[in-house]
């Protein structure tokens, strides 16, 4: 049975059946389950070969994940709750999502070809954004539509979304000076990563707006995983004058700062004031003291990404137009007790 058939059956138009077919909110919901249940009963499925050449692509949005090493696993959580949010926007319009992982920068840059040169998708999301970025310059030169987890000096005027980066990193240099500490030390990711760029230049604005010395031995690079913060509190530590306070970027960071204090016998929140920055899950509530850092709303935040994406493609533009504007996250300061330390007067 074909779709004017099964339209003939249930008195319905060929554009309804098509729209209820796709799960379209232009179609009642009880509609939609009598149609469904017709494509059931008669073994009815749409061609989405011959849709595809009508409407003129596949349906399918990408979400580049960012490139990690096998030890980084910080982006599993934050990504499973943001494709959660993508999907939820591209269901509305039959769309699906499929999610590309890399272990090098290369690989990612030569699936990422693939993927645009043979058409596999409509769009993507580049999430990982380099400070200097050959992906960015890449698909704006294919002319393919794509959005931008993060900031970039690269590929020119483009749609993108990032955290809020700047005000975590001048609220936390605002929370710990209160609490009167002088020496702040910092752990952002390495690999030209951009998040990095920014907040280490919020850092020292922030630290010289309240008289602060940010020497350039206070700030340390690694990899963005337990160990990079592990590596990078142990050689904070060994200075002459070792910070009394320590703001990192990411929780997974700050999570490998504990274990390097557990194994000096010292405390967090006592003898080293810890800011884990953004806290990509619930793992903070539970370590010993509970972790201050940053969270934000991803499900949200990829439902926006999503609208940005599908304001690049003719028939939707009018809908989402104004989420190709780039902008900022917001990111939310949850006060906790890990950089609560306290010091003796001349000491901090």
């Amino acid at each position: 049975m074909g779709i004017r058939q099964l339209a003939s059956e249930l008195n319905l138009s060929v554009s309804t059946i098509s729209r209820a077919l796709n799960d379209s909110d232009e179609v009642s919901a009880e509609t939609r389950e009598r149609v469904r249940a017709a494509a059931l009963r008669h073994g009815y499925a749409p061609s989405k070969s011959a849709e595809s050449l009508r409407k003129g692509r596949l349906d399918i949005v990408g979400l580049m994940l960012p490139m990690r090493r096998e030890e980084e696993k910080y982006t599993l959580g934050v990504f499973m709750k943001l494709a959660d949010g993508l999907q939820s926007v591209l269901a509305q319009h039959g769309m699906d999502l499929v999610m590309y992982a890399s272990e090098s920068w290369d690989d990612e840059f030569a699936r990422l070809r693939r993927i645009v040169d043979r058409r596999h998708v409509d769009g993507v999301i580049l999430a990982g954004t380099r400070h200097h970025d050959e992906r960015l310059y890449y698909v704006a030169s294919r002319n393919f539509p794509f959005v931008a987890l993060g900031r970039s000096e690269s590929g020119g005027q483009h749609p993108w979304l990032d955290l809020d980066f700047e005000s975590a990193a001048e609220a936390g240099v605002a929370r710990l000076a209160a609490l009167g500490h002088r020496r702040i030390g910092l752990g952002i990711p390495d690999n030209d990563a951009m998040q990095a760029h920014v907040y280490l230049r919020a850092w020292r604005r922030a630290m010289s707006r309240h008289g602060l010395a940010a020497p350039d031995d206070y700030v340390r690079r690694n990899q963005l995983s337990e160990r990079g913060g592990y590596l990078i509190t142990e050689e904070l530590l060994q200075l002459a004058q070792a910070p009394s306070a320590l703001m990192f970027q990411s929780d997974c960071m700050a999570n490998g700062a504990y274990r390097k204090l557990y194994e000096l016998g010292k405390t967090p929140g006592r003898d080293l004031a810890i800011s884990g920055g953004v806290l990509a899950g619930e793992l903070s509530e539970y370590l010993a003291p509970r972790l201050t850092g940053f969270t934000f709303d991803a499900y949200a935040l990829g439902q926006h990404l999503a609208k940005a994406l599908l304001a690049q493609f003719p028939d939707l533009a009018d809908t989402y137009r104004a989420a190709l504007e780039p902008g900022l996250w917001p990111l939310t300061l949850r006060e906790r007790d890990s950089d609560a330390a306290v010091f003796e007067a001349g000491d901090g």
